[in-house]
């Protein structure tokens, strides 16, 4: 608990350091007048803003793995080329050689809905 406590300590430092914080506002502000003119609750985003903000700094791996995750998609969406299959660009496949068939099968579920989601997400912020 005490080194978990002096990492958040010194995370937060480090943010204050770096201006974290004034480019977060920068960010959310901005965030908040695409949604404006975009026609979207305020509300909702503000929210969303919120949770996305906890993560990156109480699970800043999970954020940053989620952020990477995104990436991949967004690269795929814009890709030139016609991607087929994205499940299998996105999927580990040296984790998948440690599965069974039943894991397997759940694993490739998991991801295709992880991929849905970050597909909605790419296309509500990019119309």
């Amino acid at each position: 608990m005490k080194g978990t406590f002096k990492k958040f300590a010194q995370q937060a430092k480090q943010r204050m350091k770096s201006g974290f914080w004034q480019e977060t506002r920068n960010r959310l502000e901005m965030e908040k007048q695409v949604a404006v003119t975009k026609g979207l609750d305020c509300v909702a985003v503000r929210e969303q803003q919120h949770r996305q903000l906890e993560r990156m700094i109480y699970d800043s791996e999970g954020y940053n793995r989620e952020r990477l995750f995104q990436q991949k998609v967004e690269e795929i969406l814009t890709s030139e080329h016609i991607v087929s299959n994205p499940i299998s660009i996105l999927a580990d496949k040296n984790y998948m050689s440690t599965l069974n068939a039943y894991e397997r099968q759940t694993y490739l579920i998991k991801l295709s809905a992880k991929y849905q989601e970050a597909v909605e997400k790419y296309r509500q912020l990019h119309g």
